[in-house]
């Protein structure tokens, strides 16, 4: 997942670094594309949620590091700070892939993710962050990665070259991966198309243009501390928005034009709309804690599905039943990845950088 502030941990939902309109929208989004991967008749369009979190990682970056880049910060320094707020859930989402896929290859699992001969080379590029030249899906421990790789893509070309292009070829770099991406979107039938080897083309394309859009918008005149974000329930509006566009149901041959409404059209907008507005402060909580807690639940849903897919059958719950009782265990989940794993490690992560900064500050000297 993407979209992700690199705020440090204990950042409260009042603090001027946090958009919780943003936040809510992208919790909110985590959870459809959760809920497509566990019954995809429940949020037929929850694939559509990776070109909203780029767009919204666009954004934010560029908020959060432009005055950073321009005090010096190094591309050595930013990367490793981006690698400290994705590996960590990236990894946890792994192994767990890894171990579900080793329980399935020992009791013969027809739908195992790779064959025993591959799962050693799968796992070694996927660890780096790299796809997997052995299987069809890029990450088949954990599918989803695919757009935390294309993530890393844009974040190296944000600290490289985009800081350093004038305005003006930012609009040219949109208009080029449109143009290469609806027709092809048009001839899949739909906008679920990036997961595989083959397809890194058009998720290339995916994500230079909603990644660049939303620097775009970060670029716009446009008021940053929350007091200057009015409360209205125009945010919670946004927020249910989302969510909305991502559950329409429609005629399969409609899929493709809708798709690429919300990539073209109404991802850019509730960004736009989502960074000048606050939620009504009695959903403000709530829209902070999915926000929180969206990459977990993002990096870590992927394994759970197979296992709660055979328990629900066994219980024998109607779908959505069964889809809430997911979603609910795994927000309890990613509640607790957050705390207990990525907040700890995170902090780890920090206090070593501070320590290397330290260490070259005092050899400098």
């Amino acid at each position: 997942m993407t979209g992700l502030p690199d705020t440090s941990p204990g950042v409260t939902a009042q603090s001027p670094a946090r958009y919780v309109t943003l936040d809510g929208m992208r919790g909110l989004a985590a959870i459809a594309v959760a809920l497509f991967h566990f019954d995809i008749y429940l949020m037929p369009h929850g694939y559509v949620a990776v070109d909203f979190f780029f767009v919204l990682s666009g954004f934010v970056l560029y908020r959060s590091y432009l005055p950073r880049f321009r005090a010096g910060l190094s591309v050595g320094r930013f990367m490793a700070q981006r690698f400290a707020r994705l590996y960590p859930l990236f990894l946890l989402g792994l192994l767990l892939g890894v171990a579900l896929a080793v329980q399935q290859l020992m009791v013969g699992d027809p739908h195992r993710p790779v064959a025993a001969s591959k799962l050693l080379s799968a796992t070694l590029f996927n660890a780096a962050m790299l796809p997997s030249p052995a299987t069809l899906p890029l990450y088949p421990f954990n599918v989803p990665s695919w757009s935390l790789f294309f993530e890393v893509v844009a974040n190296v070309a944000l600290i490289v070259l985009i800081f350093r292009l004038p305005r003006f070829a930012l609009p040219a770099i949109c208009i080029v991966a449109a143009i290469g991406m609806v027709p092809i979107i048009l001839d899949n039938g739909s906008g679920n198309i990036g997961a595989l080897w083959g397809e890194h083309g058009i998720a290339l394309m995916r994500t230079a243009f909603s990644f660049t859009l939303g620097i775009i918008i970060a670029m716009l005149p446009g008021r940053g501390a929350v007091h200057g974000r009015p409360a209205h329930w125009l945010g919670v509006a946004c927020i249910f928005a989302i969510g909305v566009l991502l559950a329409m149901p429609m005629p399969r041959e409609w899929f493709a034009i809708y798709d690429l409404s919300i990539i073209l059209f109404f991802s850019p907008v509730l960004v736009f709309l989502g960074s000048r507005i606050e939620p009504a402060r009695f959903i403000a909580p709530a829209a902070a804690f999915i926000g929180e807690t969206s990459y977990a639940l993002y990096a870590v849903h992927w394994s759970f599905i197979e296992p709660m897919r055979a328990a629900v059958r066994y219980v024998g719950l109607t779908p959505i039943p069964a889809a809430t009782l997911f979603m609910a265990l795994m927000l309890i989940a990613s509640w607790a990845a957050v705390r207990w794993y990525d907040l700890p490690l995170r902090r780890k992560l920090s206090a070593l950088l501070r320590q290397t900064d330290n260490r070259r500050q005092t050899v400098g000297a």
